[in-house]
């Protein structure tokens, strides 16, 4: 991560130097403290959760160049910690690009590697487990006629653990590549309605021995834009899966998938939005290899002043671990979990380069094995040159 975070510098100066973007790059540097009340993410019932004051630089490069064809983002993190003296290096590089054959083709590539911590778990333990990950995606758009456009797109996703943790008298793997294909026909209905039509295909194969998922999925989704400021979605449909175990067993599994949201902001900046979506996915937590998703999320967003801003979400994240998903044969094995995440910022933008927050971070993960709370609090400042 050290590397990444002196090539976005390196980049950053050659395209001032080269005059690539053309005047169009924008460099932030973003320094926060945080109190964290459950660093290493122990389960409530650990006689001692280990809290610590940490401090966060980042380093955000924002540039457009080649006449806005190709765009580049880089946000590498330096954070380092109080309780264990200790420094690490996350962030994110990603690089897109669009390009037009003719009036009525349009292809766009995305390309992001990132660094970044583990997801919430019900492990125990005081070892920093991170992951890398880099997602690619290709996308191919063609518009036939005005109100009518058909996209394909391709998603390639590689995910790389920096540890495998106990699981039981085995060890967890969760390194996996996924290969995903979407093909989209979306159609404008009387300037006020779009109706698409989407297929999924997607392949995933774990490393070693732990098997893999692949999922075929269909659903159509009607968007409603009543007005300048709103716009409405549902959408209804199905998935396939094929879950392997590590026996190489194969169960096939189906069942619907929906989704609805609905988005409200105006042009003095206050948003509203709700989203709602059940889905089936792999698993990173080690004894199943599939999970069933039903994701509430809810965010605001209000201008208290033209300097002062308030903001806030709440997602809550209600997971199923079914015995058909399971990575071992024959034990029978299911979960129910809960996952709250909520958050609050209050910001002050002095001007269009001075900016400071204050905000709180919370997570909570409720299941029968164990519980996991973590808190955290901060303080953070943005300069923008």
């Amino acid at each position: 991560m050290k590397q990444c975070f002196l090539l976005c510098l390196f980049l950053c100066l050659a395209f001032q130097s080269f005059g690539l973007a053309a005047g169009k790059y924008k460099i932030t540097s973003f320094s926060r403290v945080f109190y964290d009340d459950n660093v290493f993410m122990r389960a409530s019932s650990a006689t001692n959760k280990t809290d610590t004051i940490y401090y966060s630089q980042s380093l955000g490069i924002d540039a457009k160049f080649f006449n806005d064809k190709i765009t580049l983002k880089g946000t590498p993190e330096i954070r380092h910690r109080l309780v264990d003296n200790k420094t690490q290096y996350f962030g994110s590089l990603a690089v897109k690009g669009k390009h037009e054959l003719g009036p009525k083709i349009v292809v766009e590539t995305a390309n992001t590697f990132a660094h970044a911590e583990r997801e919430p778990s019900s492990l125990d333990d005081d070892i920093d487990v991170t992951y890398f990950s880099n997602k690619h995606q290709t996308k191919v758009s063609w518009q036939p006629r005005y109100l009518t456009k058909l996209r394909f797109q391709y998603n390639n996703h590689v995910k790389r653990w920096s540890e495998n943790l106990p699981l039981g008298q085995d060890m967890t793997n969760g390194d996996f590549t996924k290969n995903a294909y979407q093909l989209t026909l979306e159609q404008i209905i009387h300037r006020r309605f779009i109706f698409e039509v989407v297929g999924n295909t997607s392949q995933l194969n774990y490393n070693g021995t732990r098997g893999g998922i692949d999922t075929a999925s269909y659903y159509t989704q009607l968007s409603y834009v009543p007005n300048s400021f709103t716009i409405a979605k549902v959408n209804y449909g199905m998935i396939w899966a094929d879950v392997e175990n590590q026996d190489n067993v194969i169960t096939q599994y189906n069942t619907p998938t929906y989704g609805a949201n609905i988005t409200f902001f105006t042009p003095r900046g206050t948003v509203l939005g709700f989203n709602m979506i059940y889905e089936v996915m792999d698993s990173s937590v080690g004894y199943w290899n599939m999970k069933e998703n039903l994701k509430l999320m809810m965010i605001a967003k209000y201008p208290i002043t033209p300097k002062l801003e308030v903001s806030a979400m709440l997602l809550d994240m209600h997971t199923t671990y079914k015995d058909i998903g399971n990575r071992y044969s024959n034990i029978g094995l299911e979960r129910e979990e809960e996952v709250v995440v909520s958050s609050i910022t209050l910001s002050w933008r002095y001007n269009e380069f001075h900016y400071a927050e204050v905000g709180y971070q919370g997570m909570h993960l409720f299941n029968d094995d164990a519980d996991v709370f973590k808190n955290k609090v901060f303080l953070g400042y943005r300069f923008i040159f």
